[in-house]
């Protein structure tokens, strides 16, 4: 009887030990995570679980929805809504939770539509962005004026007319082939594409960091980066999730880079 009560007690502590360890078994602890600051204010994080997103410089809005066969594909369609919250256009398997709008003039939108693998947040995590596409939208009509992708992890930040801006980490020295072929790590960097030639990279700016910059995080529980989009100018601030006074938290900013944009970028 009392190894009978032995074993079950044990089995009970197994079913709580496994327990506590998949409810806290995150894999994305300790990355960094991203923040878009908008020139309007408004703010896109790994927080925000919006389904209809403002349009920058517009009155419109994207929205998602998902597609018919989504049990099957988890496909989402695209929306474009005016003012009223009227669908004005829809594009079928081209939408995702993640997306951000910026009108240009003449009319015409650039779109971002991101693909996160993430658990636990809607995106915006460093090293989870399995990719994006742009579509650049002609809002007279919604005719597709030019579609094309982002790469893994790289990070679309704003556009300015034909050129599209991305923030991307950086990358670590490693080898292949059993070590004998040695390639060099990379610093952290914003680019840009432009519709003449996507596959070409423009480089804007090259930080003096690979992972991070040299900066105190020690007393933070969250490291952000935070974009703010201004015209002709991003800044790009480190921050890390601290408690200031006895009660309250917030974001301090460590390290920021000022980064003038070519052309008229917001």
């Amino acid at each position: 009887m009392k190894a009978r009560i032995l074993r079950h007690a044990v089995f009970l502590c197994c079913v709580a030990i496994t327990a506590l360890l998949l409810t806290g078994c995150n894999p994305t602890a300790g990355a960094t995570i991203y923040e878009v600051i908008a020139p309007s204010g408004y703010t896109m994080n790994c927080y925000s679980y919006e389904e209809k997103f403002p349009i920058e410089g517009s009155s419109c809005y994207l929205k998602w929805e998902k597609a018919e066969d989504y049990g099957k594909t988890y496909d989402y369609d695209m929306q474009v809504l005016d003012e009223n919250g009227s669908v004005l256009y829809e594009y079928p398997r081209r939408g995702s939770r993640t997306m951000r709008g910026i009108l240009q003039e003449a009319d015409r939108i650039w779109v971002c539509t991101e693909h996160w693998t993430a658990p636990h947040h809607n995106g915006y995590v460093e090293g989870w962005l399995k990719g994006s596409d742009l579509l650049l939208l002609d809002l007279s009509d919604g005719e597709i004026l030019f579609q094309d992708k982002g790469g893994e992890n790289e990070f679309y930040i704003t556009s300015n007319d034909t050129r599209c801006y991305f923030y991307v980490p950086g990358k670590k020295e490693s080898r292949k082939l059993f070590g004998l072929i040695r390639i060099p790590e990379e610093n952290a960097a914003v680019y840009y594409r432009d519709t003449s030639d996507w596959t070409q990279k423009h480089m804007v700016y090259t930080f003096d960091y690979v992972a991070e910059p040299a900066i105190d995080t020690s007393n933070g529980v969250e490291t952000c980066i935070k974009f703010y989009l201004s015209e002709n100018q991003l800044k790009v601030a480190w921050t890390s999730y601290e408690p200031v006074g006895n009660e309250n938290w917030e974001y301090l900013e460590k390290k920021a880079y000022e980064i003038p944009l070519t052309g008229n970028a917001c």
